[in-house]
């Protein structure tokens, strides 16, 4: 079994608060977003729900794994209400940002500690990081340079097909 250092384990439990509280303010953005008849998008947050939930898993049975505790924090509702689809688009982009630089973070306590596995576990996570950007990022660039939200609808349909 893996040695952990004691402050790793509670960085990587506030992890899974973030990834679970990500989770839940992509759901808030997708039932916002089907509520203004825009079902592709509303499809394509519902996915990035579903796969926040699987990092905080990720995370919480690599815990396990180590012989730690995962811990499920209490978290804060989210936001519900926005401006527009550029809004909704540019809070996610901020937020996928505001973890990567988290992840960056805990790569760096790993390499201090000396702690491997961490390490390569979270490797997996900056990674997935710097695609996450990209796509808030593109599909940011299409919102903004579109002047027919039914084209953002019919981009977001594309990328929903070839994810599958």
């Amino acid at each position: 079994m893996a040695r952990i250092n004691q402050e790793m384990v509670g960085r990587l439990n506030e992890q899974i608060g973030r990834e679970l509280a990500a989770s839940q303010q992509y759901l808030a953005m997708a039932l916002y977003l089907q509520h203004r008849s825009l079902e592709c998008l509303g499809s394509f947050f519902h996915r990035q729900a579903d796969e926040e939930r699987q990092h905080a898993l990720k995370i919480a049975h690599y815990l396990l794994e180590v012989g730690a505790r995962p811990l499920v924090p209490a978290l804060s509702e989210p936001r519900n209400e926005f401006e527009s689809l550029t809004d909704v688009v540019r809070t996610s982009l901020e937020q996928e940002r505001a973890v990567s630089d988290v992840i960056h973070e805990l790569v760096e306590l790993a390499e201090q500690q000396h702690d491997h596995a961490t390490r390569q576990m979270l490797a997996w996570f900056v990674e997935e990081q710097v695609e996450e950007e990209a796509s808030f990022a593109k599909l940011l660039d299409v919102i903004e340079m579109s002047q027919n939200v039914l084209q953002v609808e019919h981009h977001v349909r594309h990328l929903l097909g070839a994810a599958e």
